[in-house]
């Protein structure tokens, strides 16, 4: 350990796979388990979270783009793997070099995908996106049936499943989802009644695998669960989960201030009294978020010291003075678990107003490296 930079991004794989087998085993054996790792896992490592996510229970992948697909791919992954915006007609060569299932709503770019079909003499297998509320990608619910026809008629597609995203399943108000839900329900009345059948549907994301059991359909596709986060507070805990991340830096100097000195840029922080002050290599440009500027707090020693001045590009200052035996090379937990003490990622997304999904996915994969632990090192 002693040759690991002081930041960096502590993976607990365990975790993950606790939390991927608590989830397969809160949806039983005959449902479908697409693990969502985009954004590299959400700022996890793709490679190495499903790795595990299959082991443990998972049997397909989803991502947002071809060159997340085929990272995973280059690194021998098999599974099943949907690339859930396929956005470009240039994309779509790679389906085919790299056996992935486009997700994709646009007419145009399913017919480029059966001309590469015919080329390669193969099927290209599709799910269609069904826009039930979200007004962000997808065919709207009112057109989706005879879109559906019309695709049916393009020569080498497999309409290999049908999905649509809730907007807010984490919410307190449950209306619109099942709004949403009502709306994806009644197309899949309406294949059935003209004989269209679609072997995948999915609609579940991590907040209605945990809040709502009726809208798991035969596959889900949890994201932010794996990784040990509950999306908001008005989710279930239906299932006990482990989070999977720690951030971590070190203290790299140490120095007392007179009182009425000036901590920063900006001079946002004057002290009152003689303080002891410790620099950590740790700022913005890292992922740590400014907004925790003069409000923050980290663990030192297992105790909290406040963030004090604005956090900089590649450093902030901490308050030690409580802490007098604190040295340089201490460790400082940014967020996770030191002694008895815990800084969790809800925490700090609602210090700074935002969600845990944007907290974890800021730090910077160049200049933060993970570091993975675990069983899950040996799969």
């Amino acid at each position: 350990m002693n040759n690991i930079k002081p930041t960096h991004l502590r993976i607990n794989l365990d975790a993950v796979a606790h939390n991927v087998r608590a989830i397969r085993k809160l949806i039983g054996e005959k449902i479908e388990f697409m693990a969502v790792v985009k954004a590299n896992a959400y700022g996890h490592g793709a490679v190495e979270i499903s790795r595990v996510a299959l082991k443990n229970g998972s049997t397909r992948l989803a991502v947002a783009g071809v060159e997340e697909a085929i990272t995973l791919r280059k690194v021998k992954i098999k599974a099943p793997i949907l690339v859930l915006g396929i956005s470009s007609e240039r994309e779509v060569e790679s389906l085919f070099t790299y056996n992935l299932t486009a997700g994709t709503s646009d007419l145009k770019v399913i017919e480029k995908i059966s001309s590469c079909a015919l080329r390669y003499n193969k099927t290209g297998k599709i799910h269609i996106n069904i826009d039930t509320g979200m007004a962000r990608l997808g065919v709207s619910s009112s057109e989706a049936l005879n879109f559906i026809k019309e695709v049916r008629k393009v020569r080498n597609i497999e309409i290999e499943g049908i999905f649509t995203t809730l907007s807010s399943a984490d919410k307190e108000n449950k209306t619109s989802s099942y709004t949403q839900f009502n709306k994806f329900s009644k197309i899949l009345d309406e294949l059935k009644k003209e004989k269209i059948h679609i072997p995948l549907r999915h609609i579940a994301n991590s907040a209605a695998i945990l809040n709502f059991s009726s809208m798991w359909l035969n596959m889900v596709r949890p994201g932010i669960a794996i990784y040990g986060l509950f999306p908001s507070n008005h989710t279930k805990k239906t299932v006990e989960l482990k989070p999977a991340s720690e951030f971590k830096t070190k203290i790299v100097f140490i120095r007392k201030l007179p009182p009425k000195s000036s901590v920063g840029y900006g001079e946002t922080y004057i002290t009152s009294k003689e303080t002891l002050v410790a620099t950590l290599p740790v700022g913005y440009a890292d992922g740590y978020p400014r907004a925790l500027s003069n409000q923050g707090k980290v663990l030192v020693r297992g105790k909290r010291a406040p963030i004090i001045g604005r956090i900089c590009m590649d450093h902030c200052m901490i308050d030690v003075t409580h802490i007098p035996e604190a040295k340089i090379g201490d460790e400082i937990v940014l967020w996770g678990k030191q002694g008895e003490k815990t800084i969790t990622v809800e925490e700090i997304a609602k210090k700074i107003g935002t969600i845990v999904y944007e907290v974890i996915t800021m730090v910077d994969r160049t200049r933060v490296p993970k570091v993975f632990m675990g069983s899950g090192l040996n799969i």
